[in-house]
């Protein structure tokens, strides 16, 4: 087996988990804007774009990037 560069001890980031994924601020108050009946889909939706992209933080751009993925 070839060495590798990182140390032994090291693992591969674990992918993005939806409950990994944190909302900022500014998107929270964005996703308020949706109406209540809607709402609870928006988030799923957003938090699964989050994680297929590897995304960590989800932001007003991450929730419209995923409202324009789901609308195809």
């Amino acid at each position: 087996m070839p060495p590798s560069d990182a140390p032994p001890h090291a693992e591969p980031a674990a992918p993005a988990q939806p409950d990994n994924v944190i909302w900022l601020t500014c998107a929270e108050k964005e996703l308020k804007k949706i109406p209540f009946f809607v709402r609870g889909k928006a988030r799923r939706n957003t938090e699964k774009f989050a994680t297929e992209k590897g995304l960590h933080e989800i932001s007003v751009d991450t929730l419209y990037e995923a409202k324009a993925h789901y609308a195809r």
